[in-house]
């Protein structure tokens, strides 16, 4: 029997993968830094390994997981989050013959990761982005004088819009960039572009030639936090001509494996613009699953030396929702408390899916309780949750 170890445990991508591999007949294991996670609650899931943090202890993370497949042997590992995604593909050669996976170097996922650097790449290959300025090139009071506001100074290292800080007086850029960095690192500033044109979603998988195999498009219509974050309710939609431009910037660097751009339409240009790349699993891949592109399967493929199909069609009339917990955290975040509850828990009038919420694995809901009670206990954890947004 096929069996893969499913890491981030702790993530919605990680259940979703967990999901789809289990009912496809394949052993599933899951990993995570602590036991009480949300994907080891799944009736899909095997068995459960508990490893150093990536974030905290590289080098034990490393050295465990290295163990762990030796011990146990599987065919393939998936990262779903971005340290762990690093550190795998950095320890991935050490595996026994047996274990595969399909994952770029480590270079080349810092490359994408780095916000400075991607937004320069961007540049060179002709992706559209939004202005953006490098502090380490151009003093900041120059960036005050010559940007248009707001403007968003980001963490170029931050991910689910953790650090990011809006600036609409050109006067409070410098104390806010001094903020950001003192707390977060490294930054950069990017202008503004409004969310009413739509924000958009690009998912995609590509071989070791660095074509892409599969790519989902939907668009992000809630999010939490509001700011900027995961989404809370999407809809799939068709792959127009603008998603293949925006591909280059990962054929530029011979992308290989999973990736997720997130995108949005300005309407003062009536432009795609790229904001970022997540160089790994993207968070409503349950979505780009129930539509119809089965990227568990397909990554499980690829990285064993299958040659799948291309996906080239899928569902554009599914909704989906990602109820427990942070539609219900949306939902208590803001004003109009019943309507916005109503908005979350009444089933629309279109075909729907959900992110934790199914009637085949109905312990995933025990999983979020379990997880959510380890977080609230834990302030690092809980910090990483509750302290999104901008």
């Amino acid at each position: 029997m096929t069996r893969a170890l499913v890491l981030d445990g702790r993530s919605l991508s990680a259940l979703s993968f967990v999901r789809s591999l289990g009912q496809s007949g394949v052993e599933v294991h899951v990993g995570e830094s602590f036991g009480q996670n949300l994907a080891a609650y799944s009736k899909y899931a095997t068995a459960s390994h508990v490893y150093p943090s990536a974030d905290d202890n590289p080098a034990g993370f490393r050295r465990v997981v290295r163990d762990v497949v030796e011990t146990t042997g599987f065919d393939t590992v998936v990262p779903t989050r971005d340290a762990t995604t690093r550190e795998l593909a950095a320890v991935c050669d050490d595996f026994p013959d047996r274990t595969s996976t399909l994952l770029s170097s480590p270079e080349t996922i810092d490359r994408l990761g780095d916000k400075a650097r991607c937004a320069k790449l961007a540049e060179r290959v002709g992706v559209p982005i939004p202005a953006t300025y490098d502090p380490a090139e151009t003093a900041v009071d120059e960036i005050a004088a010559t940007a248009d506001f707001p403007v968003l100074v980001k963490p170029t290292n931050g991910a689910g819009a953790r650090g990011i800080a809006r600036v609409d007086d050109p006067a409070e850029l410098a104390a806010t960039y001094r903020s950001v960095t003192d707390d977060h690192g490294d930054a950069i500033v990017q202008e503004y572009v409004d969310h009413a044109g739509g924000h958009y979603s690009v998912g995609t998988v590509f071989d070791r030639a660095s074509e892409p195999r599969a790519i989902h498009v939907y668009e992000e219509l809630r999010q939490y936090p509001e700011s900027g974050g995961p989404a809370v309710e999407a809809h799939s939609r068709p792959v127009e001509p603008w998603v293949d431009d925006l591909l280059d910037i990962l054929r530029a660097v011979e992308w290989v494996g999973p990736a997720h751009m997130d995108v949005l339409f300005d309407p003062d240009d009536e432009t795609y613009k790229l904001l970022e790349v997540n160089p790994r699993i993207w968070m409503s891949i349950g979505l780009t699953i129930r539509a119809g592109v089965d990227v568990p399967s397909l990554t499980l493929a690829l990285a064993t030396g299958g040659d799948p199909e291309p996906v080239t069609a899928y569902r554009t009339d599914l909704r989906y929702r990602w109820v427990l917990p942070s539609g219900v955290l949306w939902a208590v975040g803001g004003d109009r408390l019943t309507g916005r509850l109503r908005d979350v828990l009444v089933p629309p009038a279109e075909p729907v899916c959900y992110g934790v919420l199914s009637g085949r694995d109905p312990n995933a809901v025990a999983g979020v309780a379990a997880q959510s009670l380890s977080f609230l206990r834990d302030p690092e954890k809980r910090r990483q949750v509750l302290g999104r947004g901008w």
